[in-house]
């Protein structure tokens, strides 16, 4: 799948320094997390979501050394992620290691798209955001 990079300014997002959770590893998360943001320092973390339900939101950011970190953000397998031209579904959304550099985010979100199917929707990141193959 192709790569799309993202802009959002010179400071990236604005996090909510309360509702930050420093995490190693991977981490499943349920609905009752959302609005949290979740920062990676180094090495990989995947972040399952909970099944889609409207008004969901997470983020999730990277604040390490360039290059040495990668941020997955993996769906239940009956959702998808619409970004990066598609909504396939059961696929993850990837900062990966070979492009991550500090500040690098992405903020999804779960709502109703065009179709009246609720679904989750990248509503801002910056870096280059790639889709499991």
């Amino acid at each position: 799948m192709g790569a799309t990079s993202f802009k959002n300014g010179v400071d990236g997002c604005n996090i909510d320094r309360n509702r930050k959770t420093v995490v190693a590893g991977n981490l499943t998360l349920v609905a009752g997390d959302s609005g949290k943001a979740y920062e990676v320092k180094s090495g990989t973390s995947i972040f399952t979501l909970p099944a889609t339900a409207v008004g969901l939101v997470y983020t999730f950011f990277y604040t390490g050394v360039d290059g040495a970190g990668q941020i997955q953000v993996s769906p239940v397998a009956a959702d998808g992620v619409a970004a990066v031209g598609s909504a396939i579904v059961n696929k993850d959304l990837i900062l990966a290691t070979a492009t991550t550099k500090k500040g690098d985010f992405i903020k999804i979100a779960s709502g109703v798209g065009a179709t009246g199917v609720t679904a989750w929707f990248v509503t801002d990141a910056r870096g280059v955001l790639t889709k499991e193959a």
